[in-house]
């Protein structure tokens, strides 16, 4: 399969991974649209919300209000946008939740790097 999300869940692709257990991965997204964006992803294939089941959505939601809690006490963001794309604007054919930190005033994106290293210093 030429699924970028599934070659990251294989280590054929390295990413920044903030949590990962058997059902899904945490990772920063390589190209954020706010300081903080992080994308979890299941480890199995579900091409988009329709065709993954009720037990691994709940696991995402539960692994998503963790997340929540993280990036809360690392970031300080003043709210949180929980976004699943689907149809013509979902790029990658692969299910995943994007978790984009919101903030009151307009911030430069800083190093991805630097943003991992403070998420991963509460966790």
């Amino acid at each position: 399969m030429n699924c970028i999300f599934c070659k990251i869940n294989n280590g054929e692709i390295p990413s920044q991974i903030l949590y990962e257990d058997d059902v899904v991965k945490v990772i920063m997204d390589a190209n954020p649209t706010s300081n903080g964006h992080i994308l979890i992803i299941p480890v199995k294939h579900y091409n988009d919300f329709l065709n993954i089941d009720d037990n691994t959505l709940i696991h995402i939601h539960k692994i998503a209000k963790l997340m929540k809690k993280y990036l809360f006490e690392s970031l300080n963001p003043d709210g949180l946008a929980l976004i699943n794309n689907y149809g013509i604007n979902q790029l990658i054919k692969h299910y995943h939740l994007h978790l984009i930190p919101v903030y009151k005033e307009k911030q430069p994106i800083k190093n991805i790097n630097d943003i991992y290293q403070k998420i991963r210093s509460v966790i």
